[in-house]
């Protein structure tokens, strides 16, 4: 007989019981499924004395489970779930998570425990080990170079693991040095295209620019967390406790998970990065391709800019809305600045322009007053849950970008056709007009004007993104970081 809340593992290391379909519903505010919480007891043989909501990007939850003689299992739910009867796309992240985790587990990497997974409910009950994932919020210089230092040498010895050793058929082998240059990036081109009317020329750019350079690949193909860096982790003390978050995994280029850490750190800034790269080589013994660093760090902030304004564009009214509009805005200027860097152009820095004077009160402005009013004195003091109080926030951080945006909008616009008309021969009545001929520039890929080009756009994204402020959060003052 199993005693309570020993997770009933298969040979491969996880948990699987047979239940019955998720109800479809796209409400992801309320209580957990029915059909979740049944699966989970009876899985673990316990009963749940918490389940709450877990204020982050994708679905989770803090679960805990009495077990039968006294104990307490803590667990972090990862669910995905359905929406007018189909699975949200995309698909099965929760399947391959689990696959690769448990994998990892087995061989000792810092990874969670799986206590239990569905199939049939695209949920897996992982292990909630103790950290927090905040090391960019550290005061502690030396303990946030050391955990940073610990990062970077068990991330080596992920990419030392043999890929044939780990036994993970969801995770095919790239064929051709294009299949490894652009993982991902066909995905994403084809998501961004469906959600845009005209290309903005800064994606056009992007993809143009990734296809052209593609590196050789990799000697030795390693497996990839895929979105690997800071926020990715948990830590205690000077250690990290739990790499997390492995939805994205795949086999690749080495080169290519360094290239996510430098759009992570631009959001979560967790030390100098050419030190840290230096730990990593160190730990691998391997030297440091600079040009294959430019080509990931772009595809990177590709997936992590265009990515989410994909989301943004196919808007979820239960999703982080200001998040992803941030995320989307200022990593842009992110990739902007990396796809600069790799053609060797020099970018000046700007801000937004002074706005005109005259202008009536904005309407947008009492109704961000009354907002913050409602929100911040009649709310949030009575929401239960970080998670409700979370979403409060979110509606005030959305009436504040609007009153800026209302603002500056009129002197932004002014000063955007004035750079258009600079940079092209054409006539250029709107700023709709301008970008359609950079659009056509672009396509002709004339290496000189691709030059000019990039400067426009970066400093393009840098006025989007000092718009966008009000929405920043903790992620204000981002700075990329050199190769």
């Amino acid at each position: 007989m199993r005693s309570g809340c020993a997770p009933f593992r298969t040979p491969g290391g996880v948990s699987r019981l047979t239940t019955k379909s998720l109800s479809t519903t796209s409400d992801h505010s309320g209580d957990l499924p029915t059909t979740v919480v049944d699966w989970l007891e009876a899985a673990l043989v316990g009963k749940i004395t918490r389940k709450e909501r877990f204020v982050c990007r994708r679905e989770g939850w803090l679960v805990d489970v009495d077990c039968a003689g006294g104990s307490t299992l803590k667990g972090f739910l990862r669910l995905e779930r359905f929406t007018n009867g189909k699975m949200k796309q995309p698909s099965c992240q929760v399947q391959k998570e689990t696959a690769v985790i448990a994998a990892l587990h087995a061989r000792g990497i810092a990874v969670p425990a799986v206590y239990a997974h569905s199939d049939e409910l695209h949920a897996t009950l992982f292990e909630r080990v103790p950290g927090h994932d905040g090391i960019h919020e550290l005061k502690d210089a030396q303990q946030q170079r050391e955990i940073a230092k610990d990062f970077m040498r068990q991330l080596a010895q992920v990419h030392g693991l043999s890929v044939g050793g780990l036994d993970l058929p969801e995770l095919p082998r790239p064929d051709s040095a294009e299949e490894y240059a652009l993982a991902g990036i066909d995905e994403l081109e084809r998501s961004y295209a469906s959600s845009v009317t005209i290309p903005d020329p800064l994606a056009l750019l992007t993809f143009q620019w990734l296809r052209r350079n593609i590196p050789a690949p990799p000697t030795r193909p390693a497996l990839l967390q895929g979105d690997t860096g800071p926020g990715n982790f948990v830590f205690v003390d000077d250690r990290v406790s739990a790499i997390l978050d492995w939805e994205q995994a795949h086999i690749g280029d080495p080169m290519e998970d360094l290239g996510h850490l430098y759009s992570r750190a631009f959001f979560h800034p967790w030390g100098e990065m050419p030190e840290l790269i230096e730990v990593y080589t160190g730990s691998t013994n391997e030297s440091l391709d600079k040009s294959k660093l430019h080509f990931y760090r772009v595809a990177s902030f590709a997936k992590a800019a265009l990515g989410s304004t994909v989301a943004v564009n196919h808007f979820d009214a239960g999703g982080p809305l200001p998040m992803l509009i941030f995320f989307s805005i200022a990593g842009e200027r992110g990739l902007a600045q990396s796809l600069a860097d790799a053609l060797h152009a020099d970018v000046e820095r700007t801000g937004l322009p002074e706005p005109e004077r005259g202008l009536s009160r904005p309407l947008s402005l009492p109704i961000q007053e009354m907002s913050d009013y409602v929100i911040d004195r009649e709310l949030v003091p009575e929401l239960r849950t970080p998670y409700l109080r979370n979403r409060a926030v979110q509606l005030r951080q959305l009436a504040r970008y609007q009153a800026k945006r209302e603002r500056y909008l009129s002197a932004v616009v002014a000063q955007e056709l004035k750079e258009l008309r600079a940079l092209l021969t054409g006539s250029v009545d709107t700023i709709e007009d301008g970008l359609v001929q950079l659009n056509t520039l672009i396509e002709a890929w004339d290496e000189a004007r691709i030059v000019d080009i990039a400067r426009y756009l970066s400093r393009r994204a840098q006025r989007a993104e000092a718009l966008a402020l009000p929405l920043a959060g903790r992620y204000s003052n981002l700075v990329l970081s050199p190769i």
